[in-house]
This record gives C-alpha cells, structure tokens and sequence, in this order.
C-alpha cells in the first residue's frame, strides 16, 4: 500500500506554496516564489517506481503503441527538430525509451543510439523486436561514463521523476560539455505545459493532470530556471508541431493553431532544448 511524502519545491528548495485544486485525493499547488506547480504531498518514490518496473507497459499496450501511425509520426517530427537544431549526430541517450520507438528511427538515420527505461516489458520490446542497446532501470544504475552523450533526450518523462535535482545533475554529468573545438551535448526536454492554453481552460479536468505519477507541471520560465540551477545555460524554446495521418479540411486549421499557441508558449506541451 502506498504512502505520501511531503517535499518542497525541487527548485527553491522552500515550501512556500498555495493550494490550485485536488484531484484523485492528492493535491496540486504552486510554489508562489518561482511558480512551480507541483503534486504535494505525493505517493512515495517506491510505490511510484513498481507501477513503472511491472505495470507500465502491459501487451495490449505495447502493440497499440507499436502499431499506432500517430506515434510514429510524432517522433519523426521529434527527431527532425532534434536533428535540425543540434546539427551533427553522435551517441544519443534515451531516457524513458519505452519500446523504442524513438531510438529505432534514431538509429536508423545514423545515431548512435542508447537507450534506458524501468520498464521490463518496454525494455524487452525495444531489445527483442528493434535490436536496440537498452538498459533497464534508472540512470544512476547505467553509470555511463561522464560527458559520453552528444544528445540526450527526455519526452515526458521528468514530469515523473521524484528527485529531480539529483536526476539533472547526472544527466549534466554524462552529457558533452561544450570545450574550444566541439560543440556540446544537448539536453531535449518535452513535458506537458503547466501554464498552456488547454491547461488554463480545463485545471484539474486537463487530460495531462493525474497526479499519481505526474508529479509536476512545468512552464518554460520554471522549467528553464531548474535547468539553470543544473548548468544548462543556452536554452532554447522547441517548437513542437501537430502532426496527423491524414490531412482532411480541419488538420490545415488546427495546425496554424498550435503553432500560434506554441510561439505564445500557451501549446499542449513544451519542448526545450539546453546545454
């Protein structure tokens, strides 16, 4: 059975907060120094880290996954921005891989890819069906070696990590750092948008707000500010595109839609790119 934990905010490292509303019993509130919602108290580490060791990726879930043309055009368009702002390839760290998806179409345009996820049965399909170099457990297990990765990349997965200053100090670690002649690694994070369009309108109702294992819910300002407190110093805002299998009348619309949001950063979700 799992128990709650009480935290401060991971960014002022203070608790100095105001209540936004409940749901699912467990409250989110907002650090009124830097403006960070978070959930507190929280389920504890543990029983958050067995859903995503044994449950997180049942079969049924897996093959829709596998089978769905939404997700594979999603991380197309992912890996495209990845590849047009950070230039050259290199080794490329995963974090949260699943069933590797996005590390299959990484590899096949030339990375060299990595990959590293909690879940045994996402592990397993991304090791059985795509071939792909995946460890399974948490980054502190892995233990790669210090500024091995030219591009690490985290697609909602740190709205799920308990201890984020540790968890951004490693990735710091292990990524490039910038010296005279190489460029550095780059750090890609997409989380859902605390301060979006869809979140404002809908508050506890958005379809991004379940609190048992979506601990956060970043802007691009507390975002930047905790990648900041971890030495990521040039930051840019992504800008994450709709994409769609079909193209009937509506999609032309809905795309000019999101792309406004996302200028305004008001879109569903947000994409920030840091070293």
């Amino acid at each position: 059975m799992s128990t709650l934990e009480h935290i401060d905010c991971p960014i002022c490292e203070q608790d100095e907060t105001k209540l936004l509303f409940t749901k699912d019993s467990l409250s989110i509130q907002i650090c009124q120094k830097c403006r960070l919602r978070y959930v507190n108290p929280r389920i504890d580490h543990q029983s958050l880290e067995e859903g995503y060791v044994e449950t997180y990726y049942p079969e049924e879930k897996v093959e829709r996954i596998h089978t769905d043309s939404m997700e594979w055009l999603q991380m197309s368009e992912r890996l495209s921005e990845l590849e047009k702002l950070h230039g050259s390839k290199g080794r490329l760290l995963d974090v949260g891989c699943g069933i590797g998806t996005f590390l299959h179409l990484a590899s096949e345009q030339g990375w060299e890819t990595q990959g590293i996820d909690p879940s045994k049965s996402g592990c397993a399909f991304a090791q059985n069906v795509h071939n792909l170099d995946v460890h399974c457990g948490d980054v502190f297990d892995a233990n790669y070696p210090t500024a091995h990765f030219n591009a690490i990349t985290l697609y909602h997965v740190l709205e799920h990590i308990s201890e984020l200053n540790p968890f951004l100090n490693e990735l710091r670690r292990i990524l490039k750092p910038k010296t005279n002649n190489k460029n550095a690694g780059t750090l890609v994070i997409e989380v859902p948008n605390g301060e979006g369009m869809q979140s404002r309108l809908h508050k506890e109702n958005w379809h991004y707000v379940h609190p048992k294992d979506h601990l956060y819910y970043f802007s691009v300002r507390s975002l930047s500010r905790l990648l900041h407190k971890h030495g990521f110093h040039e930051i840019k805002v992504g800008k994450p595109k709709r994409v769609s299998p079909t193209t009937n009348g509506l999609f032309p619309l809905r795309k000019v839609s999101t792309a406004l949001l996302v200028r305004f950063n008001l879109g569903t979700v947000i994409r920030l790119y840091a070293s």
